[in-house]
């Protein structure tokens, strides 16, 4: 079974790989305006991550709610458009089930919890100078941290910045449409922790938790927590086969 059901107090992160599954078996579970978004990637492996995300999302949200993954009930609308790229929900009557998807390369990943709003991110620690992106996506003081890195140091450093950043806002649904520059995080080499941001939400309520997507990736679930106890399980999907599909180690409890 890909899937397990989530304890109270506790947020499951699955990850796949986007050629584990036919693509004619990642598409036979999801709805019409999902495959319409995924036709639309011109490039072949960014459609592939595409569907895993949505089949893991179903698969996921179906074992939750007991129904078959393709009458799970995803929203995608946009609040600033009528395309289906928003932030996912899950509609289902008596349960509120929180979700974020993330993939990037050879990952994909999906987080979901009851506990509150979350938001997952995974990335590829680039091999090519991100000075220009760091200066529009990082404040000074995060800058100054990474000007005291060693060269080789600074891609995966900015990496680990700019996932948190991007899980905070995901979390509450803004994403990028807040400038990532608006945030502060800690530096590279600390815990994890949202320092400042422009939203009423107190930054301390935003909760880090570190994830291991493997070597060569980055990768962050933020939730909207407080001070509730949350344990957080990663469970890792592998292979054609079902005996091979899913192993699970308990990351973190906070």
């Amino acid at each position: 079974m890909i899937a397990s059901l989530l304890a109270p107090g506790e947020c499951r992160v699955w990850w796949a790989t986007p050629g584990h599954r036919t693509v004619e078996t990642l598409s036979a579970v999801l709805s019409e305006p999902e495959l319409g978004r995924a036709a639309k990637f011109r490039r072949d492996p960014d459609r592939r991550r595409f569907l895993t995300g949505a089949w893991l999302l179903r698969t996921a949200a179906a074992t939750q709610l007991g129904v078959r993954p393709e009458d799970v009930v995803v929203d995608r609308s946009c609040t600033d458009c009528t395309r289906h790229h928003g932030k996912p929900f899950i509609r289902a009557s008596g349960r509120r089930l929180h979700v974020s998807v993330s993939h990037s390369g050879d990952r994909v990943a999906v987080a979901m919890t009851s506990v509150g709003a979350l938001g997952v991110d995974v990335e590829a620690v680039p091999s090519t100078p991100v000075d220009d992106l760091a200066r529009c996506a990082l404040t000074q003081n995060e800058l100054r941290a990474m000007d005291g890195l060693p060269p080789e140091e600074r891609y995966e450093a900015f990496t680990r910045v700019w996932t948190r950043k991007e899980a905070a806002l995901k979390a509450t649904g803004h994403g990028l449409r807040i400038s990532p520059d608006k945030l502060e995080v800690s530096g590279p080499e600390e815990a994890p922790k949202l320092l400042s941001w422009p939203l009423e939400i107190p930054p301390g309520d935003i909760r880090f938790f570190d994830l291991d997507p493997g070597d060569g990736y980055v990768a962050v679930v933020a939730l909207i927590a407080g001070d509730q106890h949350v344990d957080v399980v990663e469970s890792r999907v592998f292979g054609h086969r079902p005996a091979d599909d899913t192993r699970e180690r308990v990351l973190q409890a906070a």
